[in-house]
């Protein structure tokens, strides 16, 4: 996932029972955002996972020996926590940071895995991925099989509310959606090249972002509890979702037609970030849209954030950035 999530229950659930009529009350500190991405830079011989906050490096997760990712990006508090994955120098391994240190190793190094998204709830850390060929989902260090596999298969996406756990991701060509480790919804029927990149549950309704081969060009999808919502398409252009953000009854979406970086909006395009990129990560906040990808400048790319359809941050050269993730508190670092 490429997910990013701000999480405000916990402050609503605050202003709520702190309300007493005939009675006034305090002043309340004024609420900063600190905006986190996570992704890698590759200036050196390898690359490095790393995490920037308000567009600067705030940890740089490994050392550079061996190529290193950070996918996803989740704040509780003061914690920052990151999944991605570290080279062994023979296969990836998939890992959970806090901080600026590694907290665990989810795979032994044996076999090929990697960490795509996590999301903290209840002192839990989810975590989801693939080992081998087989999409997988971690709760802490205890890992779930979603897949038997028969096909290669990954999970991209993971979303707590209350205690249900949505993964979205596929198995084969079949994108599929899960739910506390069973299957959900099925939204394709593997006769066509199909991914999902990311699920986002609100109310009632599971929205998942992906895209499918139509046999000739690639189709942006956003489904809606297992049924197509939008196909957004140029019938000249591969189309691809890679994020999608529900606030309300708008439905955001970031990803790309063709080499275009763009966010749409109720399967309308909202903005065109750049014509030369891709983004990878949206979230809503207060009306605001923060985007997280990159922009190629000749034959490099460089990790950006844009704001409302302009750049806001230039992170590194030679570098991505995969998830964004904004946290509202009392102090701007």
């Amino acid at each position: 996932m490429k997910k990013a999530f701000l999480m405000v229950a916990a402050a609503a659930a605050m202003l709520a029972t702190g309300f007493t009529a005939c009675k006034s009350n305090p002043p309340q500190p004024p609420k900063y955002i600190n905006i986190y991405v996570a992704g890698y830079d590759n200036s050196g011989k390898n690359a490095v996972a790393k995490v920037w906050r308000n567009g600067k490096e705030f940890y740089r997760l490994t050392d550079g020996f061996k190529a290193a990712v950070a996918y996803s990006v989740f704040v509780v508090g003061l914690d920052v926590y990151t999944v991605g994955f570290e080279s062994n120098g023979s296969n990836n391994v998939a890992k959970v940071w806090k901080n600026d240190r590694e907290l665990y190793a989810l795979t032994d190094g044996s076999k090929d895995a990697e960490a795509r998204s996590i999301f903290v709830a209840d002192d839990k850390v989810y975590t989801v991925g693939y080992e081998s060929n087989i999409a997988k989902l971690w709760k802490n260090k205890s890992a779930t099989d979603l897949t038997d596999g028969s096909h290669y298969a990954q999970a991209k996406s993971v979303f707590v509310a209350g205690s249900n756990v949505y993964t979205a991701g596929e198995d084969g060509n079949v994108v599929k959606v899960w739910k506390k480790g069973s299957e959900l919804y099925t939204l394709t029927d593997g006769s066509n090249y199909a991914k999902a990149c990311s699920v986002f549950k609100i109310g009632e309704d599971v929205y998942t972002a992906g895209y499918e081969s139509s046999g000739t060009k690639y189709v942006a999808k956003v489904w809606k509890n297992g049924k197509v919502l939008y196909e957004l398409t140029d019938d000249s252009k591969d189309v691809y979702a890679r994020s999608v953000y529900v606030v309300g009854e708008d439905v955001y979406v970031a990803g790309n037609e063709g080499k275009a970086a763009k966010v749409w909006k109720n399967g309308e395009e909202l903005y065109e970030l750049t014509d030369k990129g891709e983004v990878f990560s949206i979230v809503v906040y207060n009306g605001n849209v923060y985007v997280a990808g990159k922009e190629n400048e000749g034959s490099y790319h460089t990790a950006k954030v844009w704001k409302n359809g302009e750049e806001l941050y230039e992170l590194a050269d030679k570098s991505e950035a995969y998830s964004i993730f904004i946290a509202e508190t009392e102090y701007r670092y």
